[in-house]
């Protein structure tokens, strides 16, 4: 009986040793700051867009380090279209038609939410 006595102040001691333990862990550090190197690979990755005005159309042209990867083209009066570069090789393409593969088939955007 003298036992149990002696290990409930000990027990006590333990239960609230641990929220002060818990306590004494530092905070993580926070992210490190972008660095300039940093800076330039995320204008890297932004793509630059040059906008050509003419007569009855808008042309928008997106580019990724340098390389051309998709035209918006906005007509004056009608739905703007796309065409994107879908394999990497250079040539802009939506979809082929089945028939004539030398057609391309620009794509509309009919509704966006």
């Amino acid at each position: 009986m003298t036992t149990r006595r002696a290990l409930i102040p000990l027990m006590l001691t333990a239960c609230l040793a641990t929220p002060v333990s818990a306590q004494d862990q530092a905070a993580p550090p926070p992210p490190p700051l972008l660095d300039d190197s940093a800076q330039v690979t995320r204008e890297l990755m932004e793509p630059q867009v040059t906008i050509i005005e003419r007569e009855g159309e808008r042309i928008e042209e997106f580019r990724l380090q340098g390389e051309l990867y998709m035209i918006r083209v906005q007509p004056e009066n009608a739905p703007a279209y796309y065409l994107v570069d879908m394999d990497g090789d250079g040539r802009l393409e939506t979809r082929m038609h089945e028939l004539d593969p030398k057609i391309l088939i620009p794509s509309w955007v009919i509704f966006r939410f």
